[in-house]
């Protein structure tokens, strides 16, 4: 079973800084290609039993009950924090909350 993924606006957001970030770095394609694959990330979390595997995170106790778990990938560098809805229960929804680059002051 398969279960739609969205992206937040926040999250949005940060895939545009972590581009800005490489662009300058690393230029254009690059900058390019990691959002690609950080986007590939965030649509697997779609599939069957893998949008649980993440850590589950403290401090996002409701009410309502809420079900965050961060996702490390590409190498560790990067982190996808995402919200399962309904909360403990079978998936209807997966929202992105925020995309972090591990490396940069957030």
């Amino acid at each position: 079973m398969s279960v739609p993924v969205t992206v937040s606006s926040k999250a949005s957001s940060d895939l545009a800084n972590i581009f800005d970030h490489h662009k300058i770095y690393n230029g254009v394609p690059k900058a390019r290609q990691v959002v690609k694959d950080l986007l590939i990330e965030v649509r697997k979390l779609g599939a069957e039993n893998r949008h649980r595997i993440g850590e589950e995170l403290d401090g996002w106790e409701g009410p309502p009950a809420r079900e965050v778990h961060k996702d490390v990938c590409l190498g560790g560098d990067y982190e996808i924090h995402y919200e399962i809805i309904p909360a403990y229960d079978i998936p209807t929804l997966i929202s992105v909350i925020r995309v972090w680059d591990t490396r940069q002051d957030r």
